[in-house]
């Protein structure tokens, strides 16, 4: 192997030993990461979850909408579950009584599911939501802003715009690194100097290997020995 593939393979290592161990941090629990995505294709709504709601649930969609926003008070992952992204169910996030948008959609529709109103789930890169017969359009839920939608069983998606990017961006900063627990960046950043300084060191180790002038071999004896 050439000393330039060397220095690519170290550089590739040193790329994923970064991401893997940033990834240990934020989840170490691994299964937790992957039960998010297998809940999110099959978003976990369940009408029953009105059994243990110990309020009066209004019957108008729009009313709905308001009664779960007072019953599931925003919080970040983070905070409420030790992850950056959590998928919980119906019944965890009624029990803890706050969630992000995710917790808030999915107790929403499975209120509406129960009432028998009709929804569609919608998102866009930085929320998801419930649209519904009544429901008003405002600027973080519009059809403008939705990149992918679930109507009748089948997914809509439409490609964000530059803006829709930009603000992407600048929410998945405040709800993953912001409120991001401070021992959790200090174990973060301490692994990736130790990271870093390793890498570093077998690339500067690679470098002067390759630069050390290695003399000729003739027949297995150096080629200025007196004998050859």
């Amino acid at each position: 192997m050439g000393i330039v593939r060397k220095k690519w393979k170290i550089i590739l290592i040193i790329i994923a030993a970064l991401l893997l161990w940033t990834f240990i941090v934020c989840y170490p629990n691994p299964y937790v990461f992957i039960r998010n995505f297998l809940r999110y294709m099959h978003f976990p709504v369940d009408p029953s979850v009105v059994g243990i709601i110990n309020e009066e649930i209004p019957s108008d969609p729009v009313e709905i909408d308001k009664f779960v926003d007072k019953l599931v008070k925003y919080e970040y992952d983070w905070v409420n579950y030790g992850v950056p992204w959590y998928v919980p169910t119906p019944d965890d996030a009624v029990t803890r009584r706050k969630g992000d948008c995710e917790s808030r959609a999915m107790v929403l529709a499975s209120i509406l599911s129960a009432k028998s109103v009709p929804y569609s789930l919608k998102a866009s890169l930085v929320h998801i939501w419930v649209e519904y017969p009544g429901k008003k359009p405002n600027t973080s839920e519009n059809d403008d802003v939705s990149y992918v939608g679930k109507v009748d069983g089948r997914y809509r998606i439409k490609l964000p715009d530059l803006n829709q990017w930009r603000k992407f961006v600048s929410a998945e900063k405040e709800m993953l690194w912001d409120v991001m627990p401070s021992y959790r960046k200090v174990i973060m950043f301490s692994g990736w100097v130790v990271i870093l300084f390793s890498g570093c060191f077998l690339f500067v180790r690679l470098v002067r290997k390759g630069n050390t002038p290695l003399a000729p071999l003739k027949r297995g004896v150096q080629a200025n020995s007196p004998f050859s």
